[in-house]
């Protein structure tokens, strides 16, 4: 027979390759663990779903595994299943928690969210993407303070992650400090000036703290990257007092 991993010539009888290692029964927990990896990296998702449900006693890599796939797939309810199963076996994995706590969200589930986020950066503080849910979901249940801390934390440890001063500028809309909002938009707008709504939040931005010309200016330019912007259009119409036909 041929090993699917290297090609090699080898005996049926062999449960793991000679030449690569590759493990080749699939009764072999071993091998239904390397086989949905291996149809993982290959987006093969339903067949490593395939292989790792016929583990018996699975571990918590197993459990972990399955709740990646699971998630890839769009199945939110069997991804959060097998992080929990994962979590009660390895409850010091951050990792597991991370992804649990970005499933939960992605569910709707914000408090659960919140807790297993949190959780994974008590566990690792160097655990920085936490902070970027852990501000989505803080803004979502309406505690803003709590979502700038995220934020800004995540800003703090990785200046990279330019993306949190458009959330920054989001949640100082939200609270009416529009001058802040404007610093974090014009922050973002450094290194993307392509993004229809973000000129269309900074243009509002700029008309609320009451400076008309430069609401103008970036509303024309959010509705010429997208005509389609109907808000950008509504409020450029307005201040420019041009009725539509």
């Amino acid at each position: 027979m041929e090993c699917p991993q290297c090609g090699a010539e080898i005996y049926e009888d062999f449960n793991f390759c000679c030449y690569c290692g590759f493990p080749l029964k699939e009764t072999n927990r071993e091998a239904l663990k390397a086989k949905s990896w291996q149809a993982r990296l290959k987006g093969k998702m339903r067949d490593a779903i395939r292989y790792c449900e016929m583990i018996e006693d699975k571990d918590a890599y197993s459990y972990k595994n399955l709740g990646d796939i699971y998630y890839f797939v769009g199945n939110l309810n069997k991804s959060i299943e097998n992080y929990r199963k994962s979590i009660e076996l390895l409850p010091d994995f951050a990792d597991t928690h991370y992804n649990l706590g970005v499933a939960y969200y992605r569910a709707g589930m914000l408090k659960n969210a919140i807790d297993s986020l949190e959780k994974c950066i008590e566990m690792n503080p160097d655990f920085i993407m936490a902070h970027y849910w852990l501000g989505i979901a803080y803004y979502h249940r309406g505690n803003f303070e709590k979502a700038i801390e995220n934020y800004e934390a995540l800003l703090s440890k990785n200046p990279d992650s330019k993306i949190a001063h458009y959330h920054l500028g989001i949640v100082y809309m939200a609270m009416s400090n529009y001058e802040a909002a404007i610093e974090n938009f014009e922050e973002l707008l450094e290194v993307d000036k392509n993004d229809a709504a973000l000129f269309y939040h900074l243009g509002r931005a700029y008309y609320l703290n009451y400076n008309t010309l430069k609401a103008i200016k970036v509303l024309r330019e959010a509705v010429r990257i997208n005509p389609e912007n109907e808000r950008a259009k509504k409020l450029l119409n307005m201040l420019t007092e041009i009725s539509e036909p």
